[in-house]
């Protein structure tokens, strides 16, 4: 396991030396060349891996720095074989493997030590856990000779610090190879697999020939009765147009036995309860009674893995149906490497889809009004099966707030530009507007919804 002062090395093998203990095993903690035993287990006693352990003496600490000074790499092996021998244990730690190499006469004797520690590991069953420091090439003994070989660390990007792990060898089975966010804090260390690189394991649910209300009666009417079940849809426009409005008309739909799931990043619960009672939806009854549930997290810096795993954890444990994401792009804000998103977003939308949930997300455009630019989607129009673009048009100095079908897979749609409006009877489609130009240029006229709608 290699990694520079502070990324984690000592906590991680502790906590793997702990979970063992709690599976009624014993280990052996042996440090040479670092930090007293008791400034180790002060700062340990505050992870929670340490409190859960109710029998702490199945964890042995020893140092073996004064033999390694008289008696040499030899007796280092020795001391590692009588402690393992006499506390019964099946895992050994040995920290600051890189005062090994520099007290070997030769890099021979270092790699004759190696091999020893490797050939006694086999023969009395023990798991080994070298810990070095990362000024080491990859050519070293450690490396070519060891079974598996673990990096752990860390990075920055402009002002944010990140920490990460890679795995770069574990013989005798497969791994997920690249950088994976992780997390240190109270409960331990935390490692997040980047979802697009584990989720091909999900298993499809059976299909239903079935449309899902979006929760807007006239909205449904133009999409054949509503989304395709299990499907994904954007509603992208602007700031202030009612993506949200519409998103918790789609959630308030949800019930016990098919419970809904609100997934947002800038608003807490208490608003939008207060914003689903001013469009008449009774937000609040149906958290109380479970049908709904709410996931707020700042837009901050997170760990999009971390978040992506939350949700489906949330999913899962509820048998969520519904699924309501308001603000998608807290996932890109949250990437330290923006360019996964699209990779990302596909792989949950894929997860999603496999559980059977029928997903609306919300994505912002940076134009309020109309315009050529204002048709140039992200990587979200890649993902999302069914988009509706809800824009403004000005006419006669006031703005009108329109919706347009821009996507609908398996199904028809109506492909018209209809008006709508926001109050507390909710999210209401009113009258179709002809002429896209004219709502572009900011010079529609308007027609009844009823002329020309069937699709």
């Amino acid at each position: 396991m290699q990694g520079g002062p502070g990324e984690g090395k000592t906590i991680l093998a502790n906590q793997f030396c702990y979970y063992r203990a709690k599976l009624g095993e014993r280990a052996l903690y042996v440090t040479l060349l670092a930090e007293t035993h008791n400034r180790l287990l002060r700062h340990l006693r505050k992870m929670d891996f340490m409190a859960d352990t109710g029998d702490q003496q199945s964890v042995f600490y020893g140092s073996a720095f004064d033999t390694l000074r008289q008696d040499g790499l030899e007796g280092v092996l020795r001391f590692l074989m009588r402690n393992a021998k006499s506390h019964d244990v099946s895992t050994i730690v040995v920290d600051g493997l890189f005062a090994l190499e520099e007290s070997a006469e030769t890099e021979r004797s270092f790699r004759e030590f190696i091999n020893d520690l490797a050939a006694f590991a086999d023969i009395s069953g023990s798991t080994v856990l070298l810990l070095t420091n990362s000024e080491r090439s990859t050519g070293s003994p450690e490396f070519t000779m060891v079974d598996g070989w673990i990096e752990l660390n860390s990075g920055e990007l402009e002002c944010r610090s990140f920490r990460y792990i890679r795995v770069h060898k574990l013989r005798g089975s497969g791994f997920v190879a690249g950088r994976h966010m992780t997390r240190i804090n109270q409960q331990g260390f935390h490692v997040y697999p980047r979802l697009e690189s584990v989720a091909g394991d999900a298993r499809a649910v059976a299909m239903r020939e079935e449309r899902v209300s979006s929760g807007v009666p006239s909205l449904d009417e133009l999409i054949e009765g509503g989304f395709p079940y299990s499907s994904s849809t954007a509603l992208v426009g602007p700031t202030g147009i009612g993506k949200t409005s519409l998103g918790l008309a789609f959630i308030c739909q949800s019930t016990v036995e098919e419970p809904g799931l609100l997934f947002g990043f800038y608003e807490d619960s208490i608003r939008l309860e207060r914003r689903a009672a001013a469009l008449g939806l009774d937000l609040a009854s149906l958290l109380e009674s479970g049908a709904v549930e709410i996931l707020n997290y700042p837009p901050t810096e997170q760990i999009v893995d971390h978040l992506a795993e939350d949700m489906l954890h949330a999913v899962r444990r509820r048998g969520v149906k519904r699924l309501f994401v308001d603000g998608v792009d807290g996932f890109r804000q949250a990437a330290v490497y923006p360019l996964r998103t699209g990779r990302f977003l596909s792989a949950l939308i894929s997860c999603l889809r496999a559980d059977g949930v029928t997903t609306v997300f919300t994505a912002e455009l940076p134009e309020l009004m109309g315009g050529e630019n204002a048709m140039q989607f992200t990587a979200i129009s890649a993902v999302a099966e069914n988009i509706l673009l809800l824009r403004y048009a000005e006419l006669d100095a006031t703005l009108h707030r329109t919706l347009a079908v821009m996507k609908m897979r398996e199904s028809s749609f109506a492909p018209y530009v209809f008006e709508f409006h926001i109050g507390q009877d909710g999210f209401q489609i009113d009258s179709r507007m002809s002429g896209t130009e004219g709502v572009i240029s900011g010079l529609p006229h308007r027609q009844g919804r009823g002329e020309n709608t069937d699709g």
